[in-house]
């Protein structure tokens, strides 16, 4: 009892250094074994996702690259004996709602890594980005946000904790990967090839199979935080605060109702978080410590 009371405590000073209103904040235990991944290659079929600007052999669209970015995954976790489900093998849509029955139903022992390209208006913006919601996700998104980091170089947000539907909704470990930005002259350059798309790939898997063999061994423990379910309907609406904070003037990807379509403004590269209330103001894209080990 005197343990629980102290963990409460805890829990509860961190969240009130935090800004987190909410009265469920608490640590979550480190990521369970497990020994399947679903990956998960963002956009398909009428949904292009992010495009780059033109280059010498076309565009780059954003379901391009991440499917493809995915079977090399997929590659290299197999051969280290995991067992890897994708989302989709080939060029189709999938509802983001699908994506996530698919990884419940999956059960503990796996997790989840939905891949994606970003893109923003301001093509000086760069770098890799990854983002998770639940405390047991914390240590893989570091992990991968890590290699990541050492291909396509680091974004100044890194690990980002961001409600999306594939980051909240899966009862699983989850996290999002945004490899690289297409809108980035340089970046969509270097993506454009298949070796460097190799090497993304190869950092994604790493930060998998380390975080598989180390757990969340040597990464800082973030408080577990209560949040409704993410919906279609979030990304019609915008606050003024995530406006500012994020980069409301540019023309961003956006989550649309049953897919990842479209853009308008938005508060980020997946503008699906609503307007904040008060336990998801300071949690929602708050960069968190990273510390691969």
């Amino acid at each position: 009892m005197k343990a629980i009371w102290m963990q409460r405590l805890l829990a509860g000073l961190v969240a009130l250094v935090g800004g987190f209103t909410s009265p469920t904040a608490a640590f979550a235990a480190p990521m369970r074994p497990f020994s399947v991944v679903l990956l998960d290659p963002g956009h398909g079929g009428s949904d292009n996702g992010g495009t780059s600007r033109p280059l010498p052999g076309g565009r780059l669209l954003e379901k391009d690259l991440a499917l493809d970015t995915a079977r090399r995954v997929a590659r290299f976790l197999r051969k280290e004996g995991f067992r890897v489900v994708m989302t989709r093998t080939d060029d189709r849509f999938v509802d983001l709602d699908e994506r996530v029955r698919m990884a419940n139903r999956l059960g503990p022992g796996a997790v989840v890594v939905s891949i994606h390209y970003n893109a923003l208006g301001d093509g000086s913006v760069r770098g890799a980005e990854t983002f998770f919601w639940h405390a047991d996700s914390h240590g893989l998104a570091t992990r991968i946000e890590h290699y990541l980091a050492g291909v396509v170089g680091e974004s100044g947000r890194g690990v980002t904790r961001r409600r999306l539907r594939l980051t909240r909704n899966p009862t699983i470990p989850a996290v999002l990967a945004e490899c690289a930005y297409l809108t980035n002259p340089r970046e969509a350059r270097l993506v454009a090839q298949p070796q460097v798309r190799e090497r993304i790939a190869r950092a994604i898997a790493d930060g998998i199979l380390e975080e598989a063999r180390l757990g969340d061994q040597g990464i800082a423990a973030v408080p577990e935080i209560w949040a409704p379910l993410s919906r279609a309907s979030d990304a019609r609406t915008v606050s003024k605060h995530s406006r500012k904070k994020h980069h409301g003037k540019h023309r961003a990807k956006t989550v649309r109702a049953g897919g990842e379509s479209g853009w308008a403004p938005s508060p980020g590269c997946l503008g699906e978080a609503s307007s904040p209330p008060g336990w998801e103001r300071e949690a929602l894209g708050r960069n968190l410590p990273r510390d691969p080990g």
